[in-house]
Protein backbone atom coordinates (compact mmCIF):
# COMPACT_ATOMS: atom_id res chain seq x y z
CA UNK A 1 0.00 0.00 0.00
CA UNK A 2 2.78 2.54 1.03
CA UNK A 3 4.77 1.47 -2.58
CA UNK A 4 1.21 2.21 -4.50
CA UNK A 5 0.92 5.64 -2.36
CA UNK A 6 4.65 6.59 -2.72
CA UNK A 7 4.02 6.03 -6.48
CA UNK A 8 0.95 8.15 -6.97
CA UNK A 9 2.67 11.03 -5.26
CA UNK A 10 5.76 10.96 -7.43
CA UNK A 11 2.93 10.63 -10.35
CA UNK A 12 1.24 13.77 -9.53
CA UNK A 13 4.53 15.96 -8.34
CA UNK A 14 5.88 15.46 -11.56
CA UNK A 15 2.68 16.16 -13.71
CA UNK A 16 2.32 19.67 -12.00
CA UNK A 17 5.33 20.61 -11.63
CA UNK A 18 6.05 19.72 -15.37
CA UNK A 19 2.60 21.59 -16.42
CA UNK A 20 3.35 24.75 -14.43
CA UNK A 21 7.06 25.27 -16.32
CA UNK A 22 5.09 24.38 -19.87
CA UNK A 23 8.27 21.68 -20.48
CA UNK A 24 5.98 19.24 -21.69
CA UNK A 25 2.10 17.76 -20.87
CA UNK A 26 2.23 14.49 -19.42
CA UNK A 27 -0.12 11.59 -21.45
CA UNK A 28 -1.07 8.09 -21.00
CA UNK A 29 1.12 5.41 -22.12
CA UNK A 30 -0.49 3.43 -24.90
CA UNK A 31 0.87 0.07 -24.58
CA UNK A 32 -0.42 -0.69 -27.78
CA UNK A 33 0.91 0.45 -31.00
CA UNK A 34 -2.68 2.06 -32.35
CA UNK A 35 -1.83 5.38 -31.58
CA UNK A 36 1.49 5.41 -33.71
CA UNK A 37 0.75 3.16 -36.77
CA UNK A 38 1.19 4.41 -40.31
CA UNK A 39 -2.15 5.34 -41.75
CA UNK A 40 -1.67 2.91 -44.89
CA UNK A 41 -2.98 -0.34 -44.49
CA UNK A 42 -0.54 -2.00 -46.88
CA UNK A 43 2.59 -0.28 -45.60
CA UNK A 44 6.42 -1.50 -46.31
CA UNK A 45 8.97 -0.89 -43.69
CA UNK A 46 10.19 2.30 -45.63
CA UNK A 47 6.91 3.93 -45.88
CA UNK A 48 7.02 6.88 -44.79
CA UNK A 49 3.47 8.80 -43.47
CA UNK A 50 3.52 12.91 -43.16
CA UNK A 51 0.97 14.94 -42.59
CA UNK A 52 -1.90 16.23 -44.41
CA UNK A 53 -1.43 19.75 -42.89
CA UNK A 54 1.95 21.73 -42.64
CA UNK A 55 0.69 23.41 -39.91
CA UNK A 56 0.87 22.55 -35.99
CA UNK A 57 -0.47 23.86 -32.74
CA UNK A 58 2.33 24.95 -30.32
CA UNK A 59 1.10 21.67 -28.22
CA UNK A 60 2.05 19.50 -30.88
CA UNK A 61 5.48 21.58 -31.38
CA UNK A 62 5.99 20.54 -27.80
CA UNK A 63 4.23 16.91 -27.18
CA UNK A 64 5.25 15.01 -30.28
CA UNK A 65 5.10 11.31 -28.91
CA UNK A 66 3.29 9.82 -25.86
CA UNK A 67 6.20 7.36 -26.16
CA UNK A 68 8.72 7.08 -23.20
CA UNK A 69 11.44 9.51 -24.03
CA UNK A 70 14.35 11.09 -22.55
CA UNK A 71 15.08 15.02 -22.84
CA UNK A 72 18.72 16.31 -22.43
CA UNK A 73 19.37 19.28 -21.28
CA UNK A 74 22.69 21.18 -21.57
CA UNK A 75 24.36 24.30 -20.82
CA UNK A 76 27.63 25.56 -20.18
CA UNK A 77 30.39 27.62 -21.48
CA UNK A 78 32.04 24.48 -22.52
CA UNK A 79 31.60 21.08 -23.32
CA UNK A 80 34.09 20.15 -20.24
CA UNK A 81 32.48 22.79 -18.08
CA UNK A 82 28.90 21.92 -18.92
CA UNK A 83 25.95 20.90 -17.08
CA UNK A 84 23.44 18.11 -17.88
CA UNK A 85 20.65 17.39 -17.07
CA UNK A 86 17.87 14.49 -17.97
CA UNK A 87 14.03 15.40 -18.23
CA UNK A 88 12.14 12.28 -18.52
CA UNK A 89 8.94 12.79 -20.65
CA UNK A 90 5.56 10.02 -20.40
CA UNK A 91 7.55 8.06 -18.15
CA UNK A 92 7.16 8.09 -14.11
CA UNK A 93 10.76 6.34 -13.43
CA UNK A 94 12.04 4.96 -9.80
CA UNK A 95 15.53 5.85 -11.01
CA UNK A 96 17.38 6.89 -13.53
CA UNK A 97 21.38 5.39 -14.77
CA UNK A 98 23.94 5.84 -16.35
CA UNK A 99 26.61 3.41 -17.35
CA UNK A 100 30.21 5.15 -19.20
CA UNK A 101 31.83 3.52 -22.12
CA UNK A 102 34.63 2.50 -20.18
CA UNK A 103 33.18 -1.02 -17.96
CA UNK A 104 36.20 -0.51 -15.14
CA UNK A 105 35.82 2.45 -14.31
CA UNK A 106 34.87 2.92 -10.88
CA UNK A 107 31.70 5.12 -12.02
CA UNK A 108 30.83 2.79 -15.00
CA UNK A 109 27.34 2.19 -13.72
CA UNK A 110 25.83 4.42 -11.85
CA UNK A 111 22.29 5.87 -10.53
CA UNK A 112 21.99 9.37 -11.12
CA UNK A 113 20.42 12.26 -8.97
CA UNK A 114 16.69 12.49 -9.40
CA UNK A 115 14.20 14.74 -7.67
CA UNK A 116 11.70 13.47 -9.33
CA UNK A 117 11.54 16.06 -12.15
CA UNK A 118 14.82 16.33 -13.65
CA UNK A 119 18.13 14.16 -13.04
CA UNK A 120 21.57 15.30 -13.10
CA UNK A 121 24.27 13.88 -15.24
CA UNK A 122 27.47 14.58 -12.94
CA UNK A 123 31.00 14.40 -14.57
CA UNK A 124 32.63 11.38 -14.87
CA UNK A 125 36.28 9.93 -14.46
CA UNK A 126 36.28 9.08 -18.13
CA UNK A 127 34.80 11.02 -21.12
CA UNK A 128 33.38 9.59 -23.97
CA UNK A 129 29.91 8.04 -24.65
CA UNK A 130 27.25 7.42 -21.67
CA UNK A 131 24.37 5.26 -22.18
CA UNK A 132 21.35 6.81 -20.20
CA UNK A 133 18.19 5.60 -18.87
CA UNK A 134 15.17 5.91 -17.16
CA UNK A 135 12.69 2.77 -15.49
CA UNK A 136 9.35 2.98 -14.64
CA UNK A 137 8.17 -0.27 -12.42
CA UNK A 138 4.92 -1.55 -12.13
CA UNK A 139 3.21 -5.05 -11.02
CA UNK A 140 2.30 -5.76 -14.50
CA UNK A 141 4.72 -3.70 -17.07
CA UNK A 142 8.00 -1.95 -16.96
CA UNK A 143 8.85 0.86 -19.33
CA UNK A 144 12.15 2.04 -19.98
CA UNK A 145 13.51 5.19 -21.96
CA UNK A 146 16.83 5.32 -23.20
CA UNK A 147 19.15 7.81 -25.14
CA UNK A 148 22.94 8.17 -25.67
CA UNK A 149 25.10 11.30 -24.95
CA UNK A 150 28.61 12.39 -25.66
CA UNK A 151 30.77 14.13 -22.62
CA UNK A 152 34.09 14.48 -24.26
CA UNK A 153 36.94 12.87 -25.72
CA UNK A 154 38.81 12.98 -22.45
CA UNK A 155 39.29 9.18 -21.59
CA UNK A 156 37.29 7.86 -23.94
CA UNK A 157 37.32 3.98 -25.29
CA UNK A 158 35.52 2.14 -27.56
CA UNK A 159 32.13 2.19 -26.66
CA UNK A 160 30.95 -1.17 -28.33
CA UNK A 161 31.16 -3.32 -24.98
CA UNK A 162 28.74 -0.66 -22.97
CA UNK A 163 26.47 -0.89 -25.83
CA UNK A 164 26.80 -4.89 -25.86
CA UNK A 165 26.25 -4.36 -22.21
CA UNK A 166 22.65 -5.94 -20.53
CA UNK A 167 20.88 -2.68 -18.92
CA UNK A 168 17.20 -3.74 -18.63
CA UNK A 169 15.03 -7.08 -19.49
CA UNK A 170 13.86 -5.57 -23.05
CA UNK A 171 16.63 -3.86 -25.31
CA UNK A 172 17.04 -1.59 -28.29
CA UNK A 173 20.97 -1.25 -29.08
CA UNK A 174 22.31 0.47 -31.86
CA UNK A 175 24.97 -1.40 -34.63
CA UNK A 176 26.65 0.68 -34.45
CA UNK A 177 25.94 4.07 -32.97
CA UNK A 178 26.98 7.20 -34.68
CA UNK A 179 30.61 7.94 -34.07
CA UNK A 180 31.23 11.50 -32.36
CA UNK A 181 30.89 14.42 -34.07
CA UNK A 182 28.82 12.14 -36.56
CA UNK A 183 24.86 11.85 -36.44
CA UNK A 184 22.07 10.28 -37.71
CA UNK A 185 20.76 11.33 -41.09
CA UNK A 186 17.59 11.13 -43.43
CA UNK A 187 17.84 8.67 -46.05
CA UNK A 188 20.43 6.12 -44.29
CA UNK A 189 20.27 2.85 -43.33
CA UNK A 190 21.02 2.38 -39.56
CA UNK A 191 20.57 -1.29 -37.75
CA UNK A 192 19.45 -1.85 -34.39
CA UNK A 193 19.62 -4.77 -32.25
CA UNK A 194 16.66 -6.15 -30.41
CA UNK A 195 16.71 -8.93 -27.55
CA UNK A 196 14.67 -9.67 -24.16
CA UNK A 197 17.09 -11.35 -21.24
CA UNK A 198 19.96 -11.19 -23.68
CA UNK A 199 17.94 -13.50 -25.91
CA UNK A 200 17.80 -12.25 -29.40
CA UNK A 201 14.34 -11.66 -30.66
CA UNK A 202 13.55 -11.81 -34.40
CA UNK A 203 10.15 -11.07 -36.66
CA UNK A 204 10.16 -8.01 -33.70
CA UNK A 205 7.83 -5.29 -34.48
CA UNK A 206 9.38 -2.12 -33.73
CA UNK A 207 7.96 1.68 -34.06
CA UNK A 208 9.48 4.77 -35.02
CA UNK A 209 7.77 8.13 -34.62
CA UNK A 210 9.50 11.28 -35.79
CA UNK A 211 8.97 14.92 -33.93
CA UNK A 212 8.39 16.37 -38.10
CA UNK A 213 5.60 13.77 -38.07
CA UNK A 214 6.43 10.58 -39.94
CA UNK A 215 5.34 6.96 -38.11
CA UNK A 216 6.81 3.92 -39.39
CA UNK A 217 6.69 0.35 -38.68
CA UNK A 218 9.93 -1.93 -38.80
CA UNK A 219 10.26 -6.20 -37.89
CA UNK A 220 13.52 -7.90 -37.08
CA UNK A 221 15.12 -10.16 -38.97
CA UNK A 222 15.92 -13.68 -38.17
CA UNK A 223 19.06 -12.78 -36.22
CA UNK A 224 17.05 -9.89 -33.83
CA UNK A 225 18.20 -6.78 -36.03
CA UNK A 226 15.75 -4.00 -37.41
CA UNK A 227 16.70 -1.86 -40.26
CA UNK A 228 15.72 1.66 -39.82
CA UNK A 229 15.80 4.28 -42.34
CA UNK A 230 15.88 7.64 -40.83
CA UNK A 231 12.52 9.40 -42.73
CA UNK A 232 13.21 12.30 -45.18
CA UNK A 233 10.69 14.23 -43.70
CA UNK A 234 12.10 17.62 -43.27
CA UNK A 235 9.90 19.32 -45.17
CA UNK A 236 7.03 18.88 -43.48
CA UNK A 237 7.66 20.72 -41.19
CA UNK A 238 6.24 24.27 -40.87
CA UNK A 239 8.65 27.43 -41.56
CA UNK A 240 8.87 28.50 -38.26
CA UNK A 241 9.61 25.46 -36.98
CA UNK A 242 11.81 24.85 -39.41
CA UNK A 243 13.95 27.61 -38.95
CA UNK A 244 14.07 26.81 -34.92
CA UNK A 245 15.65 23.68 -35.63
CA UNK A 246 18.83 24.50 -37.34
CA UNK A 247 21.71 24.13 -34.69
CA UNK A 248 24.94 26.14 -36.21
CA UNK A 249 23.59 26.13 -39.79
CA UNK A 250 21.99 22.16 -39.44
CA UNK A 251 18.42 20.79 -39.42
CA UNK A 252 17.76 18.60 -36.52
CA UNK A 253 14.75 16.69 -35.29
CA UNK A 254 14.05 13.98 -33.01
CA UNK A 255 13.22 10.34 -32.95
CA UNK A 256 12.19 7.26 -31.10
CA UNK A 257 11.75 3.67 -31.50
CA UNK A 258 9.64 1.59 -29.48
CA UNK A 259 9.42 -2.30 -29.19
CA UNK A 260 6.74 -4.09 -27.03
CA UNK A 261 7.02 -7.80 -25.20
CA UNK A 262 5.19 -9.98 -23.09
CA UNK A 263 6.34 -12.31 -21.01
CA UNK A 264 4.45 -14.55 -18.01
CA UNK A 265 1.65 -11.84 -17.83
CA UNK A 266 3.72 -8.81 -17.57
CA UNK A 267 4.22 -6.40 -20.48
CA UNK A 268 7.80 -5.13 -21.21
CA UNK A 269 8.00 -1.13 -23.48
CA UNK A 270 11.60 -0.13 -24.30
CA UNK A 271 12.36 3.18 -26.10
CA UNK A 272 15.43 4.67 -27.65
CA UNK A 273 15.58 8.38 -29.03
CA UNK A 274 17.80 10.40 -30.11
CA UNK A 275 18.35 13.12 -32.89
CA UNK A 276 18.57 13.24 -36.59
CA UNK A 277 19.17 15.44 -38.93
CA UNK A 278 18.60 16.32 -43.07
CA UNK A 279 20.25 14.33 -45.85
CA UNK A 280 23.85 14.63 -46.14
CA UNK A 281 23.22 16.68 -49.58
CA UNK A 282 20.27 18.70 -48.71
CA UNK A 283 20.55 22.13 -49.96
CA UNK A 284 24.15 20.68 -52.01
CA UNK A 285 23.84 21.15 -56.03
CA UNK A 286 25.09 18.50 -57.51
Amino acid sequence: MSSSLSLLVRRKLAYVVTLASLVFAMQPISMTYADHQPDHANHSSHELHKPQSPKRSMRDAVVWTTYPTLKIMAGGESRMRREVSLLPKNITPGRLDAYSANLKAADAHRELPYDLVTAKLEKSSTGGFVWLSAREEQADKVIVASTVYYMSERGSVNPTAMFMQQKHSLEIIPQPFPREHSRYRSNEDWKFLVRFNGRLLPNQAVSMVTQNGSKLLFKSDAHGVVTVRIPDDFSAMPESKLAQSHSHGRKSSEFVLVTEHQQAGKSYLTGFNGNYGADAYDGRSL
